[in-house]
C-alpha cells in the first residue's frame, strides 16, 4: 500500500492558513544585489545586508547590547532555569505581582498556545477573535482544532460589546475571548483597566493637582467603563486574554491591576517591543496563581533557553534606558503621524498608542511594492483593512528616510 501522508495528518492541521509573518513576506536573507540597494539602503543589523530598512515588524530598532555591557553569552553546559526565577522575581518587584501570577514563555505565543491547550478541548470548544487583530490567535484556534468566531471591531475600531455579550450568552462552548490592546493593526486601546488612573497620570504630567476633583461628565464615564469591564470580564464564564504586547508605548493602566479583581483574567506581555529583545522570544502571562500553575504544568521543562533568560533579566535591570528608547519612539511616532498627514495620497492616519502607524492610502500595494523597491520594508495590512498600510516606528533616521521616498513617490514611474 503507497503511504499516504494526508490519511494520517489532523484534517485542521492539512488545511491549515499558516500565520504570514512580516519576513515571510519579502526574501530577506537571499542575496542583495548592488543594483537594487536604494539611496535608503544601509546594513541591516537583522539581515547582515546592505539595502534593507526594516519597518515591517513592529521592533525596537535600538539594540540593548549598545548599551548593556552585561549581555555576554552564559555557560550553556548546563539546562536552563526551568521557572525562571531571577525573571520572575524581576517581574514581581516591577508590576506589584507575586512571582507565583507570572508566567515566562518562548515569546507570547506560546502562551497563546498554551491557552488553548489548557482551556479548550479540540472539535468542541470555540473562542472569540475580534478582526482586525493579531493573527497568531486565530492560527493557533486552527492548530488545536477550535473554532474560531469573529465579531468584528466597529468601523470606529472599537469592541463590539453588544454582540461580543450575545455570542457569550447564546453559545456555552465559548472559552476564550482574545483582547489586543492597543490593537495590532489598528493601534489604538480597545479597553481600558483604570480610567482614574489614567486621569490622575495625564494631569499629573501636565502639572495639574492629583487631588484635583472630577469633572461630572468624568464621574459617568469612570461608572461606565467599570460596567463595561463587569459585563466583558466578570459576567463571562471563560477566560478573557487582554494581549499588551504595546503596553509600554501607551499611558493606559496595564490590567496587571485588576487582576485581584477578575480571576478569569490573563494578560500578556513580551520583550520584543520597547525591551528591543525580538530576537530572544520571550514573553509573559500574568493571571492568578491556580491558572499560572496549569501554564507551567502544561509547558515544557526547559520553554525559555539560557541565553534569552540571561538577556531578559539584564534588560528588566536596565530600566533607565527602557524608559529612554520608549520616550524616543513615542516622540519619532508623533513626527511620522504628523509628516505622514502631509502626503496628498494619505487619505487617513489613524491614531496609535503603539509603535508603530496605520494609515489609508491611495493604492496601498503600489505604495508597498514601491517601498519595497526602495529597500523600504513596511507591511501591508490591506488583507484587513482595505487599502492601508503599516508603518513600524523607526529610528528618527529611519523615519526620515521613509519619509524622503513618500514623498518622492508620485514624482516616480511606479
Amino acid at each position: 500500500m503507497k503511504f499516504n501522508l494526508q490519511n494520517i495528518v489532523r484534517k485542521n492541521i492539512w488545511n491549515l492558513k499558516a500565520y504570514s509573518s512580516a519576513r515571510s513576506e519579502f526574501k530577506l536573507y537571499g542575496d542583495v544585489s548592488p543594483s537594487r540597494i536604494s539611496p535608503f539602503g544601509k546594513m541591516s543589523a537583522a539581515s547582515g545586508q546592505i539595502g534593507l530598512t526594516l519597518l515591517d515588524a513592529n521592533e525596537n530598532p535600538n539594540d540593548p547590547r549598545t548599551h548593556n555591557s552585561e549581555l555576554i553569552t552564559p555557560n550553556l553546559n548546563r539546562y536552563p532555569d526551568p521557572l525562571q526565577s531571577e525573571i520572575k522575581e524581576l517581574l514581581s518587584e516591577q508590576k506589584g505581582i507575586s512571582p507565583d501570577q507570572i508566567f515566562v514563555g518562548n515569546g507570547s505565543d506560546e502562551a497563546i498556545d498554551l491557552l488553548y491547550r489548557i482551556f479548550c478541548e479540540p472539535g468542541k470548544d470555540s473562542v472569540i477573535t475580534c478582526p482586525p487583530t493579531y493573527g497568531m490567535y486565530e492560527v493557533s484556534a486552527a492548530i488545536n482544532d477550535v473554532k474560531n468566531v469573529e465579531i468584528p471591531l466597529t468601523t470606529s475600531f472599537e469592541l463590539d460589546v453588544e454582540q461580543i455579550l450575545k455570542r457569550v450568552q447564546d453559545d456555552k462552548s465559548i472559552k476564550l475571548l482574545w483582547i489586543c490592546s492597543p490593537n495590532n493593526p489598528t493601534g489604538n486601546v480597545l479597553l481600558k483597566a483604570d480610567l482614574e488612573h489614567d486621569w490622575q497620570a495625564e494631569n499629573y504630567t501636565k502639572g495639574g493637582m492629583m487631588d484635583m476633583p472630577f469633572a461630572p461628565e468624568f464621574e459617568e464615564e469612570l461608572k461606565e467603563n467599570q460596567r463595561l469591564m463587569d459585563q466583558l470580564i466578570g459576567g463571562f464564564n471563560g477566560i478573557v486574554v487582554v494581549d499588551e504586547a504595546y503596553q509600554d508605548f501607551t499611558e493606559n493602566q496595564s490590567f496587571i491591576s485588576r487582576l485581584d479583581d477578575y480571576t478569569n483574567l490573563v494578560v500578556l506581555q513580551t520583550m520584543s517591543k520597547a525591551h528591543g529583545l525580538a530576537g530572544a522570544r520571550t514573553g509573559f502571562a500574568f493571571a492568578s496563581q491556580e491558572i499560572i500553575a496549569l501554564f507551567n504544568k502544561t509547558k515544557p521543562p526547559y520553554n525559555v533557553n539560557e541565553l534569552s533568560q540571561k538577556a531578559v533579566a539584564s534588560a528588566l535591570k536596565n530600566v533607565e534606558q527602557t524608559r529612554l528608547q520608549v520616550e524616543e519612539l513615542i516622540d519619532n511616532r508623533e513626527i511620522l503621524i504628523a509628516d505622514l498627514q502631509q502626503l496628498p495620497f494619505v487619505k487617513q492616519v489613524f491614531p496609535s498608542e503603539a509603535n508603530f502607524i496605520l494609515a489609508e492610502v491611495e493604492d496601498a500595494t503600489k505604495v508597498y511594492n514601491y517601498l519595497k523597491d526602495q529597500s523600504l520594508i513596511i507591511r501591508n495590512r490591506s488583507s484587513q483593512i482595505p487599502n492601508t498600510l503599516r508603518f513600524t516606528v523607526g529610528t528618527r533616521k529611519e523615519c526620515a528616510d521613509l519619509m524622503e521616498a513618500l514623498k518622492a513617490y508620485k514624482s516616480i514611474e511606479v
